[in-house]
């Protein structure tokens, strides 16, 4: 390898580039990283770069590090600089990956990172790494070797030949750019035969080849766009898979909607037959989604990482005490470290007590003065179990070095290396505890707490959910209309053996369902729901149809089950634990209404993100042959309001604020919508003639506020301030 790379890379000259290349991707997954940590709000990872209140973007330094490099380059041209070289040319490659990581933002002038239009900025990467490889390689793009060869031609007709070829293969890559098929165009010009593939093949359907050329040939747009969904969708699904892996979650976009000439055709067999053909999804990227949810809703024991950070403090111990006698480091005093050993010992056998104290007591004043969902907050915590894994593996690993001590080593003397590691982790130790007492406290906090349910909400309503756009017609699945209910049903599918990890169901593998019921020519019908505790031999599928090629176990295994229906399960579970927080404030014992009122702030929230994918998943489906898992729109909204609703009667602050709400959702929401938001907005005003008599407290009680008690009347209204300008002595 050492003989390769020598030759390869540092006697042609390209060690610059390949210092380049490594800097450009070191530096993209750490700034990946870092986002990807900021995004998470890990307390102690080092958030934005804030000066005095301006959000400075990456982009920016990454912009100065580019022209720092760059007229450093300059400057050095004249001069046989290689060591400059190469740390001129990382310094670039930094610059161009905290440039690139921002593409979108340039492109799009608007912050775009974590939306749809910032997938072109991990593009922009991918292409900016696969050419610098090429480059590496040795490859050379069209123009470097032809200009060589026109420069060292004997003849003008040489020449002329020469600038032909470089013409034709030119028009080559610009028309293979034009179809659409960019990576094809940029790789092709370092290896010349694709863009003859590119420039033949088809063009892709939404490409401006296709539409000047195909707009008046429809046989040549559909067979672009068969194309386009056969063979491009599956790979570009893979590429966002590898890129979520990387970058962070995008979502994986559905099937572009079929063009008008498809949708006509569609239209027609529809009229004419009665039903479309069913499609399933994708069968890797639904097995890669549906792994990635069995992972993400798995529950991490609480126990598990402790353990393991003990069991390696107990090798390293052994490691380092065999280090010790392996190069004899006996240079300190015995006494004195046997007794140092001792107090760290002690200490962080006290301190792992305290913690365990300390967390208990937050668990029982949590769950009786804010809410039970303190305590599953508590135990997933990754910096409580960190901080009771790194208090116990420093106790074992000062145990095992003490116990060498006395009897293994020389009394005289005392080890260094061992030593050295017992303080450092009772170092770390001392700042992790510091760590941990802010944690504690910050999950303390009722809006804390909130907002933590809240982002748990908003995944699994971007998992659920993947996209709020309706694209394309509605879709009908087979079998569906007024006899359904005429048709026998052939077999129904129990829950007979109790799951391992509980019996509350927390996912479906829904594109799996769809594939075995094409395969076996059925529908199947849901008849529970995620959330639902299903118990021993309850039915949990309905399968409508010849039931002989049913294989039951294949269909139970798209179930997923756990011991509870948490807020990362579903964003009804979301709503749910927000409106027991805000049941909680609203006791008698507690009497909060203003914890309430942010408990509605975060409902409003998680409603306006759900309203248009609600809709668009209830109008445009691709699962045709499955039944009975959806949840309406009215489902969330009286998951999210009613019980604070009725809860909440006897508190103008909760009404108020209750109020603004459903006027809010009913500004935004389509007339489709409404209905629910109109029976509780009617719910509001009985509740108001009943409970409030005055005239005073009536006017108060009908008001919309955000704030609850933020003005006298509701929503505050802007006005001009007017300042005096009057000049004074």
């Amino acid at each position: 390898m050492a003989r390769w790379f020598d030759h390869t890379i540092v006697e042609t000259g390209r060690l610059p580039l390949f210092f380049l290349l490594v800097a450009f991707v070191l530096t993209f997954l750490f700034i990946r990283f870092s986002v990807r940590m900021i995004r998470a709000e890990v307390s102690w990872w080092p958030g934005n770069v804030t000066p005095g209140g301006v959000h400075m973007h990456h982009e920016f330094f990454g912009v100065l590090l580019m022209l720092i490099s760059g007229f450093s380059f300059v400057a050095l041209a004249n001069y046989e600089t290689p060591i400059a070289n190469c740390v001129l040319a990382s310094v670039f490659g930094i610059g161009c990956a905290l440039v690139l990581d921002e593409f979108a933002l340039i492109l799009h002038l608007r912050d775009v990172y974590w939306e749809e239009e910032g997938r072109s900025s991990i593009d922009a990467v991918f292409v900016a790494i696969g050419i610098g490889l090429l480059f590496l390689m040795g490859l050379r793009p069209i123009g470097f070797g032809e200009f060589d060869e026109y420069r060292d031609a004997g003849d003008n007709l040489t020449r002329v030949v020469v600038l032909v070829a470089l013409a034709i293969v030119v028009a080559l890559a610009i028309i293979t750019m034009l179809k659409g098929k960019l990576w094809t165009g940029l790789v092709g010009l370092f290896i010349t035969p694709l863009l003859f593939f590119g420039a033949l093949r088809i063009a892709r359907p939404h490409s401006p080849w296709a539409r000047w050329r195909y707009a008046t040939r429809p046989a040549k747009m559909a067979k672009a766009r068969r194309r386009e969904q056969r063979y491009r969708e599956p790979v570009v699904r893979w590429k966002i898979v590898v890129q979520e892996l990387v970058a962070g979650r995008f979502g994986v976009p559905e099937p572009t909607s079929p063009s008008r000439a498809v949708t006509e055709v569609a239209t027609a067999a529809v009229s004419e037959s009665g039903a479309v053909s069913p499609s399933a999804p994708g069968r890797i990227a639904a097995a890669v989604r549906w792994r990635r949810t069995r992972r993400e809703l798995r529950r991490e024991p609480p126990w598990r990482l402790p353990t393991a950070m003990v069991v390696v403090a107990v090798v390293a111990g052994l490691v380092a005490v065999a280090l010790d006698d392996s190069f004899g480091t006996y240079d300190l005093d015995a006494g004195t470290t046997a007794t140092l050993l001792g107090v760290i010992a002690g200490a962080m056998a006290t301190l792992t007590g305290l913690v365990f104290t300390a967390v208990t007591l937050a668990m029982q004043f949590g769950a009786s003065q804010i809410s039970v969902r303190v305590i599953p907050m508590l135990q997933q915590d990754r910096v409580m179990r960190a901080a009771i894994g790194l208090f116990l593996s420093t106790f074992a690993f000062t145990v095992i070095v003490a116990v060498d001590l006395a009897t293994v080593a020389d009394q005289e003397a005392a080890p260094v290396i061992s030593t050295t590691i017992a303080i450092m982790l009772t170092l770390i130790s001392t700042f992790m505890f510091i760590v941990l007492v802010g944690k504690v406290g910050s999950i303390l906090n009722s809006s804390q707490l909130l907002r933590w349910i809240e982002s748990e909400g908003r995944a699994a309503v971007y998992r659920l959910y993947p996209d709020d756009d309706v694209a394309g017609p509605v879709r009908h699945a087979v079998g569906d209309g007024a006899d359904d209910d005429a048709r026998p049903v052939s077999l129904v599918v129990t829950l007979r053996d109790t799951p391992t990890r509980g019996r509350v169901l927390l996912a479906i593998d829904l594109a799996r369902i769809q594939r075995l019921a094409i395969r076996w020519q059925v529908r199947v019908d849901l008849l529970v729901g995620i959330g639902d505790y299903v118990p021993h031999n309850a039915g949990v599928f309905e399968i409508v149809g010849d039931h002989r090629d049913v294989r039951v176990h294949q269909l139970l295994s798209c179930l997923l089950f756990g011991d509870t229906h948490r807020p990362s399960v579903s964003p009804a579970a979301a709503l749910q634990a927000i409106s027991d927080i805000a049941l909680k404030a609203l006791s008698p014992a507690i009497n909060d209404p203003s914890r309430a009122v942010q408990a509605l702030d975060h409902c409003e929230d998680l409603l306006l993100l759900l309203a248009p994918r609600v809709r668009a998943d209830e109008q445009n489906s691709a699962l045709t042959l499955i039944g009975g898992y959806r949840r309406t729109w009215g489902d969330y909204v009286g998951i999210g309001t009613d019980q604070i609703r009725q809860y909440g009667e006897g508190s103008m602050q909760v009404q108020r604020r209750l109020r603004a709400l459903l006027q809010t959702l009913s500004e935004q929401c389509p007339e489709d919508q409404q209905e629910p938001l109109r029976e509780r907005l009617t719910a509001l005003d009985v509740a108001r003639d009943r409970e409030w008599v005055t005239p005073l407290d009536r006017r108060l009680a009908e008001a919309a506020d955000r704030q609850g008690y933020g003005s006298e009347a509701g929503r505050i209204r802007h006005r001009r301030l007017r300042i005096n300008t009057q000049a004074t002595d």
